[in-house]
């Protein structure tokens, strides 16, 4: 394990208007350790995986042998152009193009060694989305790391009701039609906009038993009938009751079809160290003795 994590800034084209910035972070030379793309859920930017002082998910595997690239999503961070009223775009452009193009990136880069991707929150949902349309194979991709996946939000309780029926349904909705475009960070609820197509894709999927592309009609319940899915983990917390509930991520596991899947919830009840909240899950300062190891162990484990 080495502490000597160079971290650099790229800048990935998808076309002549739009490039995404990618964080790059390993140790040692670069193009020789595994790669790991990490893709980062709705409202959020790559900043949910790594931090300049070193800290945060990204930082540590690069500290654990692996080439880490963490993306700004469209409009996100310091991809450009920024999400403002004028932005059109929705989940098909991010499935279609920006993820692929990331994906073929990491592969340029790492010499077309096999993937891991790790993800958060709804970024779980816009890779699985990528890969039932381009096929593992076409992106590089060997493996899945999910923490807080979820592409229905069914757990009952009061905080999905508080958050998910009320701040971000309806007050998101009053907001994208007054601003034309979510400001998560202006009303709470996270820390980079959403574009109008982006949010109102967010809850088509989530809302829908079936799961269709609103865009060109792709249907991605029909793919996953057609194909085994890929090995992967999962992490929950069993404190998170809104957007990233047990019992919603188990769902999304088991909508991808029979696989080498393995499912962990965490808290303290479960033998961890804290009850983790959405996004404690990757920035609380105990994750890395906790449960990041537990991801390591996996991850070495083929």
């Amino acid at each position: 394990m080495s502490d000597a994590v160079l971290q650099e800034s790229l800048m990935v084209p998808v076309s002549s208007s739009v490039q995404l910035h990618v964080r790059h972070l390993y140790s040692g030379s670069s193009g020789v350790a595994p790669p790991v793309l990490l893709l980062h859920g709705a409202a959020e930017d790559g900043h949910i995986f790594y931090s300049n002082s070193g800290r945060g998910l990204g930082c540590w595997l690069a500290r654990n042998g692996y080439e880490v690239f963490i993306p700004d999503l469209r409009g996100k961070g310091k991809s450009w152009p920024a999400i403002d009223q004028k932005s059109t775009f929705g989940f098909h452009e991010l499935a279609v193009a920006d993820i692929p193009a990331l994906a073929a990136t990491v592969s340029r880069i790492s010499g077309g060694q096999p993937q891991t991707w790790i993800t958060h929150s709804m970024g779980g949902v816009l890779a699985v989305a990528a890969i039932l349309r381009a096929g593992p194979q076409g992106l590089g991709v060997r493996q899945l790391v999910h923490f807080a996946a979820r592409r229905q939000v069914r757990a009952p309780g009061w905080r999905r009701r508080v958050s998910i029926d009320f701040l971000w349904n309806r007050i998101g909705r009053l907001a994208v039609a007054f601003e034309g475009y979510l400001p998560a960070p202006k009303l709470g609820l996270g820390t980079a906009r959403e574009s109008t197509r982006c949010f109102q894709d967010g809850l088509a999927w989530s809302r829908s038993e079936q799961w269709v592309d609103t865009e060109d009609g792709f249907d991605f319940s029909a793919a996953l009938q057609q194909r085994s899915w890929l090995r992967s983990l999962y992490f929950a917390a069993a404190a998170d009751r809104a957007f990233g509930a047990p019992e919603d991520v188990r769902d999304f596991m088991h909508e991808l079809g029979r696989h080498d899947g393995r499912l962990m919830v965490l808290g303290r009840a479960e033998g961890n160290l804290q009850d983790y909240t959405h996004t404690g899950l990757l920035l609380h300062p105990d994750a890395e003795q906790d449960h990041f190891p537990q991801l390591l162990a996996w991850l070495r484990e083929q």
